[in-house]
C-alpha cells in the first residue's frame, strides 16, 4: 500500500493488522514502518515505543514467516534509530493531529531507508552485532540528547 493521504482510518488499519500479525507481509513497508514508529511515540514515549516495536516487530516476522535470527528479522540498532528518528522529528514539530506528523513524516527525508547511512558504514549497519543489540553509529554521532538503549 503507498500512502499519500493519511487518514485516521488508515492509520488505525495499519496498527490493527501490524499488531494483530494480519497485515500483508507486502504492505510492511518502508513507510509502514515509520507511521508505527511516529504512532507509537505519540501513544507511549519514546522508551515505551520502543519496547512495543521490539515486541510487535518480533512477532509479526514470525507470523509471517520471517524468521528472526543473525540475518534475518527483527534488527535493534536499525528499530531504536527509526523510533528515535520519529521521536526527533516529533519533539521539533508544533502540536497537529497524529495524521499530519504521519504524512508530514514519510514525505520528509526519512522517507529515504537508506538514511541511516548517513551515521553508519553499510559494514556495521549489516553486522550481526547490530541486528542483535544496539550499536553507536561510527560515521556521524546521532544528534538527539537523551538517548539511552535498554536490552
Amino acid at each position: 500500500m503507498t500512502y499519500v493521504s493519511l487518514t485516521a482510518a488508515e492509520i488505525s488499519g495499519l496498527l490493527y493488522q501490524f499488531e494483530s500479525c494480519t497485515l500483508p507481509k507486502a504492505a510492511w513497508t518502508h513507510e509502514a514502518h515509520l507511521i508505527v514508529a511516529v504512532v507509537y511515540n505519540l501513544r507511549y514515549g519514546k522508551a515505551m515505543a520502543l519496547e512495543m516495536a521490539r515486541l510487535c516487530i518480533t512477532r509479526y516476522n514470525e507470523a509471517v514467516g520471517t524468521p528472526n535470527t543473525d540475518e534475518s528479522g527483527y534488527h535493534e540498532t536499525i528499530t531504536c534509530f527509526w523510533i528515535w528518528m520519529a521521536d526527533a522529528f516529533l519533539q521539533a514539530q508544533e502540536s497537529t493531529s497524529m495524521e499530519k506528523y504521519c504524512s508530514t513524516f514519510i514525505r520528509s527525508r526519512y522517507t529515504n531507508k537508506n538514511f541511516p547511512l548517513q551515521f553508519y558504514s553499510h559494514a556495521l549497519l549489516f553486522s550481526v552485532a547490530a541486528r542483535k543489540r544496539f550499536v553507536a553509529p561510527d560515521l556521524a554521532p546521532l544528534s538527539m540528547t537523551d538517548i539511552t538503549t535498554t536490552t
